[in-house]
């Protein structure tokens, strides 16, 4: 099951941007043999230690926390009914609008 790894519409993050870059040069999903899951512990530290990337422990979260939800957004992306990120915002502010 193969899908795009390069990010698309994604908005730059001053600070954090290299984490982003980090996530998709390492892959946020990885494949099982039987199907693709979000990168684990073991990928991200081998990723940490072969390119030096990453060093601090938040850092490690944080990626973890990146690859699962790239990996939801993306798994939901594949239901033809889903919302869109965007989508689900832009009805989120506009409930929020319609309260007094």
């Amino acid at each position: 099951m193969q899908h795009e790894r390069e990010p698309l519409l994604l908005p730059d993050l001053d600070a954090g941007q290299y984490l982003v870059d980090a996530m998709f040069k390492m892959g946020p999903t990885i494949s099982t043999g039987m199907d693709e899951v979000a990168a684990d512990w073991i990928t991200i530290d081998a990723f940490a230690r072969g390119t030096g990337r990453i060093s601090e422990p938040w850092e490690f979260e944080a990626l973890f926390e990146m690859c699962a939800a790239y990996f939801q957004g993306w798994r939901a992306g594949v239901e033809p009914l889903a919302m869109s990120p965007v989508e689900i915002a832009l009805a989120a502010s506009a409930s929020e609008s319609d309260q007094p």
